[in-house]
């Protein structure tokens, strides 16, 4: 048994660094340190493997932003595009519009005048003073 206590304390003072100890004042071994480093590279590499696809999934939003923002840029052109066709057809609606007041107006005075030729054609008719003569056309060959 001494001689395993022997060996094993050995082995300890080989893997004990020179100089470096703990909050207590006990030496630090090089197994300790090591699996200290362990840790560490574990923890970089967690890192890093996280930044990677925080960077893989920033590429992913400037793409999709860049094709957001193409669509916004053609949504405001066809918008564009169809104030300009809406103004024109305002335009035209208006144009019909007047026209069809113009009509209206032109219609309503032809009816006034229908009305005094209807009634003048009455008071003709009740005096006996017009007479309406229809005339027959025949045609032989």
């Amino acid at each position: 048994m001494d001689q395993l206590k022997h060996r094993t304390a050995g082995v300890q003072e080989k893997l004990e660094i020179v100089g470096v100890e703990d909050e207590a004042g006990n030496p630090i071994s090089a197994l300790t340190i090591l699996s200290l480093l362990e840790r560490v590279a574990g923890i970089i590499d967690n890192v890093q493997s996280s930044q990677q696809r925080m960077e893989e999934r920033q590429q992913e939003l400037e793409s999709n932003i860049k094709t957001v923002q193409g669509d916004v840029l053609k949504l405001a052109k066809d918008h564009g595009d169809t104030s300009v066709t809406v103004d024109k057809l305002l335009q035209k609606t208006r144009k019909v519009s007047a026209n069809v007041k113009e009509v209206r107006s032109r219609v309503e005075k032809q009816n006034v005048r229908v009305k005094k030729v209807e009634s003048t054609q009455d008071e003709l008719l009740t005096r006996n003073k017009f007479r309406v003569v229809i005339y027959q056309v025949n045609e032989r060959r």
